[in-house]
């Protein structure tokens, strides 16, 4: 019995430990941006436009590389600093965009997430909230605004970089041209803030180790 109460009480420890690991390991966390390590940090007073309502922009995009880790991939919503309306509101959208490479320029290639749609207003931080947005270490993405508005610089004029040990990197700024071509942009970075919770690896391994321990003890009472 003495065998059977010990395997009991390392069932119980490692089921305890589970319950404290697993609410953290959801919990998101600021990797990628320049509006600071909490997603926060204040707006610059300066803006481009995009989309078809401007004649000469009809497209921004930025981009970044997940880390070279699983960690850190589940994206659960991005902030941009945006302008739609002076008057009420409009509703937009963000996704996140495939790398097509082979030409000269790294540049937006097909939406593999696109965001729940927001009202978005006059100038100001708005959140984009996605579902299942599960990306790949060590690649490449694209942040898309969808639809007319102006996309605001951060306070800093900052460029945006990994935030809180992500390893995610910035990867440049496009303008989609009159001809439907993604090319350089002549403007500086924007304002981004991606929100992304850890893979649940350690909670997955905790938790076989807990079901092991508690199909010994049940062989072992069948035993006894």
């Amino acid at each position: 019995m003495r065998g059977l109460s010990s395997v009991w009480i390392r069932v119980a420890i490692v089921v305890t430990v589970a319950a404290v690991v697993t609410p953290a390991a959801s919990v998101a966390e600021v990797v990628y941006g320049n509006l600071g390590s909490s997603g926060t940090d204040p707006l610059s007073g300066t803006n481009t436009d995009f989309g078809p309502g401007d004649p000469n922009e009809f497209g921004l995009a930025q981009g970044f590389t997940t880390g070279s880790s699983a960690q850190y991939l589940d994206v659960t919503s991005i902030t941009l600093g945006l302008f739609a309306t002076s008057s009420g509101t409009l509703n937009r959208t963000v996704s996140i965009y495939s790398n097509a490479t082979g030409g000269p320029l790294d540049v937006p290639n097909a939406a593999l997430f696109t965001s729940s749609s927001v009202a978005v207003g006059n100038t100001g931080t708005y959140t984009f909230n996605f579902s299942n947005a599960n990306l790949n270490p060590s690649t490449k993405y694209w942040v898309v605004p969808e639809g007319p508005s102006s996309w605001y610089f951060d306070n800093a004029n900052s460029q945006p970089a990994g935030q809180n040990g992500s390893g995610y990197t910035y990867a440049g700024t496009r303008t989609l041209n009159t001809s439907s071509q993604w090319v350089n942009s002549t403007f500086p970075s924007y304002s981004v803030s991606i929100n992304a919770v850890p893979e649940p690896a350690s909670v997955g391994l905790v938790a076989l180790g807990a079901a092991g321990l508690g199909v010994t003890a049940l062989r072992r009472m069948r035993r006894g």
